[in-house]
């Protein structure tokens, strides 16, 4: 009993101390894990690991077989265990990525409390707490524009990512949507409106809506309408600065020179952040040549 109340307790303080870096990196929250080490560890213990030294013990004489078959034994057990408790329902919780400062800030916290041994080491918490707090105070990006150019997402009113393209980056498109926990939507109607009415298209242009903003899509530089131009931000999988002149752009060559793009709307301003932007200028980056007039 002591021993599987040991396993209870190192595994809730495991989970909890690598929680913030599981769910920055990987967007998910394991909940039942308790359960599944009480089941594992001691498998892992009794069984995998005395037929692992005995494997080695016997690798001089060429006969590691013999142990080597037993301990797939007790891994299968343990993968049986792993799959067993993920299948039941609500196992993972499904999170968006803190920021970085949120991250930055919950480690600090967490040193603070692991490294003193005063009462005053309790001051931790409060980082700790603003750190997790991030989670709920990012807001995902309004629309998505992939390093190759070719892939664009809009965000609906139900918090989906819309695709623009039915066979697009489909890895691509499925870290979007785990970055922001939420779900892949339909693609882009070849004519009419998404069923929230966010964004309507033609065979020319999309037009998507979101927080009081207008932000036009180029689809077709032959059948687009120039009127358009006028919205408050212009996209484009082609060079599109010469059919749009004074707007604010970015095209297919600012995604070239810059890589992806992340953009969010809002009332009183577009915040546009991209790939380029973020790593930093280096040696071995090449020129930016034209500016984004955007940016």
């Amino acid at each position: 009993g002591l021993y599987l109340l040991g396993i209870s307790f190192t595994t809730i303080v495991t989970t909890l101390a690598t929680a913030p870096f599981t769910i920055y990196h990987f967007n998910r929250f394991p909940l039942y894990s308790v359960a599944a080490n009480v089941a594992a560890v001691p498998i892992t213990g009794f069984w995998v690991m005395p037929w692992a030294i005995l494997s080695v013990l016997l690798m001089p004489l060429h006969l590691e077989f013999l142990a080597l078959h037993p301990m797939a034994w007790g891994i299968d057990a343990i993968s049986f265990i792993a799959k067993g408790v993920t299948s039941w329902p609500g196992a993972v919780m499904n999170l968006p990525s803190m920021p970085e400062w949120g991250l930055g800030v919950l480690g600090l916290g967490g040193l603070w409390l692991a490294i003193w041994r005063r009462r005053w080491r309790y001051l931790g918490l409060l980082p700790v707490a603003l750190g997790l707090a991030s989670i709920w105070l990012s807001r995902p990006p309004d629309i998505l524009i992939a390093g190759e150019g070719k892939s664009m997402a809009v965000r609906d009113a139900d918090g989906n990512y819309l695709p623009s393209l039915g066979r697009g980056e489909r890895s691509t498109e499925e870290t979007w949507t785990k970055r922001a926990a939420s779900h892949l939507g339909p693609v882009w109607p070849a004519s009419g409106a998404s069923a929230d009415g966010s964004l309507a298209c033609d065979a020319g242009s999309c037009v998507y809506r979101a927080r009081g903003r207008t932000v036009t899509i180029i689809r077709d530089a032959d059948h687009f309408d120039r009127a358009q131009c006028s919205a408050d931000l212009v996209l484009a999988n082609v060079p599109a600065w010469r059919l749009c002149r004074g707007a604010r752009i970015i095209d297919s060559i600012d995604v070239y020179r810059n890589g992806g793009y992340a953009i969010w709307l809002d009332p009183g301003a577009i915040n546009v952040e991209n790939v380029r932007d973020d790593q930093g200028d280096r040696l071995w980056s090449p020129k930016r040549g034209r500016e984004n007039p955007y940016q």
